[in-house]
């Protein structure tokens, strides 16, 4: 079947749709959720004999100080599978604040300590009356003591709390900023071991259960996560930018292909908001493989369309559209039987591989055929100066 060839005729319509998608896009993007490897969090997955009440489930977490859970329930030949995935508990957070906190202070008494072993040298080597800063750098030490001892009776009843019970980690009570961090780790890791064999114990003795996992990512290791995204993305974005003004050398259409790219990655992440799909590090991954494949695609209509010279500027639009919408379509197959397969799988790493490349793909075919072709045309049949003579005018 032979493509329609949308440039003929007054094509600049065309651009309205994309804007109109990335504008709802853009304000979906509050709505964004993020998985446990950037939220931090806890997934269970239990395999049970016995089919299971979501609200039987809910229950038994409100037990644990879980009020809030996105419980999924999935059945095969094996039984019945919960997927439960929950925030990490506020006393958690907390805890882990108050630790960083620990190690901080550790860091700026062993700074202290440095100057204070250099002043004492320097006052005995050369009998300068340094006492004053002597005095007023232990008095900075007493104090970070007192916020540290005071720190650990925190987390101690904050881990008390947590694990319902006393703990048998032992408070450090002299001023060794060391033996403090030690022992406030120690209570930490026996709070946080307590809490969850005391919500598995709950979930054995209520339901059926085969067999059961507990994947948790924590506070710190997912802000980890998300500094590494960010980084990589802001790198990739530098890279695309640098690599694409090099290969054209013109502004319009070297923009036109930046467009075109985040165009792609603006619409796949609205409907990611709008499907309640979460952005993972497996859907992140995603993401900077449309921003290639988009690249891929908006580099070729650009290079047919600006840099060769036969035929007029809407006849090497439409050849690379034929060229591009082939590219793109077969991709977009072999995504989809992706997404189906998460789907009859109840794989959610395939699944939101799947549905973000599929909701990507079509994003881009519409972004570069709709909006980065239009602006490229504009330029090769000067629309910009029309434009602008109106604007003056």
């Amino acid at each position: 079947m032979k493509l329609p060839n949308i440039y003929e005729g007054n094509y600049s319509w065309l651009v309205i749709f994309p804007i109109l998608l990335i504008i709802i896009s853009l304000f979906l993007l509050p709505n964004l959720k993020y998985g446990i490897e950037l939220n931090g969090g806890m997934l269970i997955t239990i395999m049970s004999s016995n089919q299971v009440d979501e609200q039987q489930i809910r229950s038994i977490l409100s037990q644990n100080g879980i009020d809030s859970a996105e419980i999924r329930l999935y059945s095969n030949p094996e039984g019945y599978i919960i997927e439960i995935e929950t925030e990490i508990d506020s006393r958690i957070l907390e805890i882990d604040d108050k630790i960083a906190r620990l190690d901080f202070i550790s860091k700026q008494i062993g700074d202290i300590e440095s100057e204070l072993a250099r002043l004492r040298a320097e006052q005995q080597s050369t009998g300068k009356d340094l006492s004053s800063q002597i005095s007023s750098d232990e008095q900075k030490i007493a104090e970070l003591i007192a916020e540290a001892l005071s720190l650990q009776d925190e987390v101690f009843s904050l881990s008390q709390s947590l694990m319902n019970a006393e703990p048998t980690t032992k408070k450090h009570i002299g001023n060794e900023i060391v033996k403090i961090q030690k022992a406030s780790n120690a209570v930490f890791s026996e709070a946080k071991l307590a809490y969850k064999e005391q919500l598995i114990s709950r979930l054995y003795s209520s339901l059926s259960v085969k067999d059961i996992k507990l994947e948790e990512v924590s506070a710190s290791l997912s802000r980890l996560f998300v500094n590494k995204v960010l980084n990589v993305a802001l790198i990739s974005a530098l890279l695309a930018v640098v690599m694409v003004f090099l290969i054209f050398r013109t502004f319009v259409p070297s923009l036109a292909v930046l467009v075109g790219a985040f165009s792609d990655i603006t619409m796949a992440l609205g409907a990611m908001a709008l499907f309640e799909i979460p952005l993972t590090l497996a859907s992140f991954a995603t993401l900077m493989t449309l921003a290639a494949l988009s690249l891929d695609t908006d580099m070729m209509l650009t290079i047919k369309t600006v840099k060769r010279k036969e035929g007029t500027p809407r006849e090497r639009a439409y050849d690379a559209f034929r060229t591009g919408f082939a590219m793109t379509t077969t991709v977009i197959v072999a995504f989809f039987i992706l997404l189906i397969l998460g789907i009859v799988s109840h794989i959610p790493t395939y699944y939101q591989i799947g549905a973000v490349a599929v909701a990507g793909l079509i994003g881009d075919l519409i972004a570069t055929w709709c909006l980065n072709a239009v602006l490229v045309l504009w330029y090769l049949e000067g629309k910009y100066e029309n434009i602008i003579r109106m604007v003056k005018r």
